[in-house]
């Protein structure tokens, strides 16, 4: 073999070495490249879940309901919490009440109660003689959304 072919054997061996060298670290950045897509995708559905939800919970109310004390008398306060319009709100007491506070004329004109805006507050007066022990009372609040889906919750009321 001459000294030409010799040399050229050499450069043709680091030729395919430095190829070799090369085309693995082209699929390593490949298969890098390939993760962050998939990692990209996988973040991309989570904000748009996100960005769905914060959409459905705008269209959402939620009622709260306390009892407040004013000298002599109490009342149930309902409250909007939610971001939208809360329509056709009903009230009810649940089972396991000792007696029913609510007092019958205010509680009829009342209920349902037609629609409470985002922030907005009603009372139902109670009635709750000295004899009662009952310290919390088991309600019930269903209400129609802006996106006319009905919600209901059970909630404990302390007075």
């Amino acid at each position: 073999m001459s000294l030409f072919e010799t040399i050229s054997l050499l450069v043709s061996i680091v030729a395919v070495i430095i190829s070799a060298t090369a085309l693995v670290r082209s699929r390593r950045n490949h298969a890098q490249l390939i993760e962050l897509e998939r990692v990209h995708a996988e973040l991309s559905q989570r904000q748009i879940a996100e960005i769905e939800e914060r959409e459905r919970q705008a269209k959402k109310a939620m009622l709260r309901c306390r009892m407040e004390k004013q000298e002599d008398h109490h009342k149930f306060v309902i409250t909007n919490t939610g971001q939208a319009t809360a329509k056709d709100i009903h009230f009810g007491l649940e089972q396991g009440n000792e007696h029913n506070p609510l007092v019958h004329g205010d509680f009829e004109d009342k209920i349902p109660f037609p629609s409470l805006s985002s922030g907005d507050s009603y009372y139902l007066l109670a009635h709750i003689p000295l004899s009662v022990r009952q310290p919390a009372y088991f309600i019930s609040l269903r209400w129609e959304n802006e996106d006319g889906e009905q919600d209901r919750i059970l909630q404990t009321v302390a007075r």
